[in-house]
């Protein structure tokens, strides 16, 4: 049986800058566009499952929702 870990990153407004908060936690840098913080999560996304593990992007919208940007499953081809 395969090991693996279920990611998800947030890419949010906080204050000035955008970000990208892992599983709800610590914030991972500050970018000053969204697009900025969303090529960041994408490219980490896809580095995290070359390693084995599903991750699951986000973006809060104004409302506080969030809609899903991708999933990069750890048993994609």
């Amino acid at each position: 049986m395969d090991s693996y870990l279920h990611l998800e990153y947030i890419v949010e407004r906080q204050q000035k800058a955008w970000t990208v908060r892992m599983q709800g936690g610590d914030c991972a840098g500050f970018f000053p566009s969204r697009r900025d913080a969303l090529k960041a999560a994408l490219g980490d996304a896809e580095r995290v499952c070359d390693l084995g593990h599903h991750v699951d992007v986000y973006a809060r919208r104004v409302d506080g929702s969030l809609r899903r940007v991708a999933a990069r499953p750890a048993d994609r081809p």
